[in-house]
């Protein structure tokens, strides 16, 4: 990751970190933990290279991650930096799950951001007329019966389980990092299908409604 390309993902992250402590009095940002969130990135990637798969020992050369690896570190290090905090007031009202989970929402969100980000240089890149429609979509995460995708995934992190994906915990589980990794690649690919599907609707609406039309207008 270059410097430019470092500093846009920093501001990214500095919107996201705003954005959630814009939602509540209660929530303090610590900015000067977005340095620290990139000081964990190099970390987790070097976890994750170790555990690539056909990986050449002998090489030099860092081997190349996908967008899902990439948002996966990203993910990681910013549920380790946790850069919002909860601050309780003199107010009654009990904290909500988005205050006391900001930092896992939030860390959730910035690894998406990645995700977004590699599908819409898609967009650019592909010479297919029919991948130009999906690609130039916004992600779209699955429906659930309650509460939302969000909700249930932070379920998988939560609760005492955070110690295994922090690298400098005894009981770090670096393979854990795949897990998410892969959860980011099944959010994208839901995305494509999903508007593959609408793609494909939309045509077949079309293609039907110029065949009742063009009975209509055939003389009888």
């Amino acid at each position: 990751m270059n410097e430019q390309k470092v500093a846009a993902y920093k501001e990214k992250c500095r919107n996201i970190i705003t954005t959630f402590s814009s939602k509540s009095a209660r929530l303090r940002p610590n900015f000067a933990k977005i340095d620290e969130i990139f000081a964990n990135y190099e970390e987790y990637k070097k976890h994750i290279h170790n555990n690539m798969k056909g990986k050449d020992i002998s090489s030099t050369v860092e081997p190349l991650m996908d967008s899902h690896k990439i948002a996966a570190a990203f993910f990681c290090s910013f549920l380790k930096s946790r850069p919002l905090t909860y601050i309780p007031n003199k107010s009654d009202i009990p904290p909500s799950g988005m205050e006391l989970r900001a930092n896992e929402h939030a860390a959730f969100l910035f690894g998406l951001q990645v995700v977004q980000d590699f599908w819409s240089d898609k967009l650019n890149d592909c010479n297919s007329a029919e991948e130009k429609e999906i690609y130039k979509n916004v992600i779209k995460l699955p429906e659930t019966g309650s509460d939302n995708y969000i909700h249930w995934f932070m379920k998988l992190v939560v609760d005492g389980v955070e110690r295994y994906f922090d690298y400098g915990n005894d009981k770090f589980e670096d393979k854990l990092i795949f897990f998410i990794a892969h959860i980011y690649f099944l959010i994208e690919d839901f995305s494509y299908q999903f508007y593959r599907a609408e793609l494909y609707l939309n045509r077949s609406e079309y293609l039907a409604r110029e065949l009742t039309e063009t009975k209509k207008a055939k003389p009888s």
